[in-house]
């Protein structure tokens, strides 16, 4: 690799997935590289903590409007209308971006983009080389079923398709194997990306107490109230159950001293997810990951989005765990009671599962490009 080349990295900030995948991505990179972040929401928030000291890596925010899909693929109507998209001058903040990182590396020798699309604009005005990372680029070369819980996937398809009409390499994350289907799409296929204190974990002894890491994401799709949530986990009182939310939750310790709440971000989550028997989490491919890397079962709540109905079929149809649209009262109990069956399903499994860091496969082929 030619020393300090210049790289612009756009992530995703919905949700803190695609900020956690990313990581450790960049962090190799950034030692060698110029690195520049597009970045907003929560990818911000933490790289704006992480990477503040670091001399190599330099954040611009940028805003990015919400394409609302539907079973065709997207609705600009409802885009349009929709109140988010009307909280930002998408245009200014984009193009003061792009200016300012012009002014500071000019051309960049490659962009990466994680489901991140100004990032993508930039590459095409400088005709830079660039790899797309995610996991829904696996729609494009894979095989699944047309219609799941009333979802598809073309609205995944035609945001790929409108943010990144074009790529030199398209690189596909999934802890599942996926079945190729002839689209005439070249998608390298890798397992998912790990982050190095969760690859650390792998045969850490688990709590002598049963204990669930619960995980709220930060999406209001998700409807249940912490307090509902702390309800149907108190009733089981031989149970730990450690509570991430976006916010703190206050009314905790009066509801049980088996339920307890952390909010987004707190250092204690990845001990709990060492110790834990089994994780409660709507069903985001990053979490999921790391579930099924170190064992753990997990009870997916799927958003109404083709690709958590996805990740959420996997775990209950080959009986990782199940899955439910909620926190149900009935179904939290049979999970508890089956975790040795989940977890069993997943020590054997070898066949459906990709149960190995994804990192060296893809950092190989970010070289080839820098080389």
């Amino acid at each position: 690799m030619s020393p300090m080349s210049s790289i612009v990295w756009g992530v995703c900030g919905i949700g803190n997935g695609h900020t956690f995948r990313q990581l450790p991505l960049i962090e190799y990179f950034a030692r060698t590289h110029r690195i520049v972040l597009f970045v907003y929401g929560e990818s911000l928030a933490f790289y704006a903590r992480h990477f503040r000291l670091h001399p190599n890596v330099t954040l611009e925010e940028v805003a990015v409007p919400y394409y609302i899909g539907d079973a065709f693929g997207l609705d600009f109507y409802k885009a349009a209308d929709l109140q988010v998209n009307a909280q930002s001058d998408f245009f200014r903040m984009n193009c003061l971006a792009m200016a300012r990182t012009q002014e500071a590396i000019g051309r960049p020798d490659l962009v990466i983009s994680d489901y991140e699309p100004v990032s993508a604009q930039f590459a095409y005005a400088h005709r830079s080389p660039l790899i797309t990372i995610d996991q829904q680029s696996k729609y494009l070369a894979g095989q699944f079923p047309t219609l799941l819980h009333g979802q598809t996937y073309e609205d995944e398809v035609a945001r790929l398709m409108m943010f990144f009409p074009r790529a030199e390499a398209r690189l596909a994350c999934s802890f599942f194997q996926v079945p190729r289907a002839p689209r005439g799409v070249e998608v390298m296929f890798c397992p998912p990306v790990l982050r190095e204190t969760v690859i650390g974990m792998k045969g850490r002894r688990q709590s002598d107490r049963v204990s669930i890491l619960l995980y709220l994401t930060s999406q209001k799709a998700f409807g249940q109230s912490s307090e509902h949530i702390a309800d149907l986990c108190a009733a089981h009182s031989d149970v730990d159950f450690h509570v991430f939310a976006k916010e703190e939750v206050r009314h905790t310790d009066q509801v049980s001293r088996s339920v307890r709440f952390y909010r987004h971000g707190d250092e204690r989550f990845d001990e709990i997810l060492a110790s834990c028997w089994g994780v409660v989490s709507t069903a985001g491919h990053t979490l999921l990951s790391e579930a099924m890397y170190l064992g753990k079962p997990v009870y997916a709540m799927p958003l109404p989005l083709y690709e958590q109905e996805m990740n959420a079929h996997v775990i209950d149809e080959y009986g990782f765990g199940c899955s439910y649209p909620s926190l149900d009262e009935k179904m939290l109990a049979s999970f508890i009671e089956r975790l040795p069956d989940y977890a069993r399903a997943i020590q054997r499994d070898n066949t459906v599962l990709l149960q190995t860091p994804g990192q060296e496969q893809i950092c190989a082929k970010i070289a080839s490009f820098l080389s």
